[in-house]
Order: C-alpha cells, then sequence, then structure tokens
C-alpha cells in the first residue's frame, strides 16, 4: 500500500472512530433510560473501553457508499458495536477464555465480577437489537427489516453463538477446521456489519451479492492476523493478553497452517475482498482499500 493510500484510509478510520465515539457520547442519556444504574455502569464500562471500532464503521461506510447518508446507518452502526462488545465480554468469562484484561485494562468481570458481567452482556445484546429498531430514521421499513434480519442471524446459533461453541469444543462438529470456526465466531459480524450498510440503503442485486463477498473474504482475512497476532505480539500490543489459543490448545489458522502459510492466506483472503467490489466502487475506494490496511495491523 502506498503511502497516499495508507494515509487515506487511516483519516477515514478516524474520522468513522470519530463519529461513532460522538454518537455514543450523544445517545448515553436515551440508552440509560429505566436501566439500572450498576448494570448501566457495567455495560458503558466496556462500551467505552476503546478498540477499532470497525464494525460500525464497516456498516456506515457500506451504507454510505450505496447512498445512504451516515446519520440513518449511526443506530445500526452502534447496535453493531453494542453486539460485538456482548460478545467479548463473554468471550472473556472464567467459563470461556478467562481472560482478566481486554483493550489493555480490566475485562468486565475482572472489574464488575462474573454475575454482572453475564448480565451486562445479556443486556448489550438486547439493547443492541432494541436500539437500531426504535431509532433508526429516514430508512424505509423494509430495508430495515431486512438489515435486523441479517442483525439476529449474526448473532444467532449459525453466527456468534455457533462460532464460540465450536472454539470452545473441538468435537462440536467433526472435521471443523478454522476456517469454519473464523466464518462464524467471527466472520459472521464483519459480513453482518457489512451488509446491514448496504441493506438499509436498498443495495440489491449484484451490488449486494458483491458485498457479501466481501465482507466474507474481509471476516477471513482480519480472524487470520488474530490468530497471527495472538502468537506473535506482547500484551502491550494486543491489549489483552496473548498466547491464549495456544495454551488452550485451540483450532486456529496458525495451529492448522502455521505462521508463515497462515501470513499468505491472510493476503490472498484480503485481495480477494478487494476485488469483490473493486468494479463496482473503484480502486481508491475506502472499503476496496481497508482489507490490505488491516492485514498489516498490529493489534
Amino acid at each position: 500500500m502506498n503511502d497516499s493510500a495508507l494515509r487515506f484510509v487511516t483519516e477515514q478510520l478516524a474520522s468513522g472512530h470519530s463519529l461513532v465515539e460522538e454518537y455514543i457520547t450523544e445517545t448515553k442519556e436515551l440508552r440509560s433510560r429505566g436501566v439500572p444504574d450498576k448494570l448501566f455502569e457495567a455495560m458503558e464500562y466496556s462500551l467505552c473501553a476503546g478498540g477499532k471500532r470497525l464494525r460500525p464503521i464497516l456498516c456506515i461506510a457500506a451504507a454510505k457508499k450505496c447512498g445512504l447518508p451516515e446519520r440513518s446507518a449511526l443506530p445500526m452502526a452502534l447496535g453493531l458495536e453494542m453486539l460485538h462488545t456482548a460478545t467479548l465480554i463473554h468471550d472473556d468469562l472464567p467459563c470461556m477464555d478467562n481472560d482478566d484484561m481486554r483493550r489493555g485494562k480490566p475485562s468486565n468481570h475482572a472489574l464488575f465480577g462474573e454475575t454482572l458481567a453475564v448480565l451486562a452482556g445479556d443486556a448489550l445484546l438486547a439493547q443492541a437489537l432494541e436500539f437500531p429498531m426504535f431509532h433508526t430514521e429516514g430508512v424505509p421499513a423494509a430495508n430495515l427489516l431486512k438489515a435486523l434480519g441479517i442483525f439476529t442471524a449474526a448473532v444467532g446459533p449459525s453466527g456468534v453463538c455457533g462460532g464460540q461453541t465450536l472454539d470452545m469444543f473441538k468435537d462440536a462438529e467433526p472435521g471443523c477446521g478454522a476456517r469454519r470456526i473464523a466464518s462464524l465466531k467471527t466472520g459472521a459480524l464483519i459480513r453482518a456489519a457489512v451488509l446491514t450498510g448496504a441493506a438499509l440503503a436498498g443495495a440489491g442485486g449484484d451490488i449486494f451479492a458483491a458485498c457479501d463477498e466481501y465482507a466474507v473474504h474481509l471476516g477471513a482475512a482480519f480472524q487470520i492476523v488474530d490468530d497471527i497476532l495472538d502468537s506473535t505480539s506482547t500484551a502491550e500490543e494486543l491489549g489483552k493478553t496473548p498466547g491464549k489459543d495456544v495454551l488452550q490448545d485451540k483450532i486456529t489458522y496458525v495451529s492448522q497452517y502455521g505462521v508463515d502459510r497462515a501470513r499468505v492466506l491472510a493476503r490472498e483472503e484480503s485481495a480477494a475482498a478487494s476485488a469483490a467490489i473493486r468494479d463496482f466502487f473503484g480502486n481508491d475506494d475506502f472499503l476496496v482499500l481497508l482489507p490490505e490496511f488491516l492485514v498489516h495491523r498490529s493489534n
């Protein structure tokens, strides 16, 4: 990636990050209505703990590229970040990955206790669906319904929950490999981020299919890099405990293919993602350039 493209993608990510952060702040009072203070504190702690905000940025970018104003995509984008945050809270629990650090800070259960962490994750899951359902404006009902269908499928038994099951139990599906696990645990939500944005904008036909292909390859590339970083980075670089995959004997791209082959696969998936939408969006589009950028990330 040349310097101009690198600068452009970096600026777009920063702009999208700021937009999401501002909306989180703007909607705080609305999201807290009727919620017990202690529960909202735990929810807000993890939601506001930092992170790349990649999933909401993808949703907003896809919606905008398909003709929808950014503002109309923000409730769905926030819902995606709530959902992602909930999965991280649950993923860190002692009964799952048992990690006391997330995004360079104490994980939710390490600070609030396991019971409240479970409740905070559950509450964010519910609010993630409720918020875009009731606060999206300027979108035809049919488009919103389609987006919500994509959203709910991503978290369900054939999405994140299924992926977490495969990640935790090697015998959950005979012959299951790293690609299958990644496509559900990580890929399902990244795919939903792109497709909900496109659906809100009313995209269909070849463009929607291209966005779908793009998102599948992007999700794969993202998870491959995650697996590589888990085995090669420090806690300071990752903001979480490295080496957990090896300690827990998990099926990953690194355990299945080795680091060198995994790097090749990441580049292949990145290239395939960009190729899927290049004819529709052009060589210099943010979404087209993003996969290569993400392959070279350090956290």
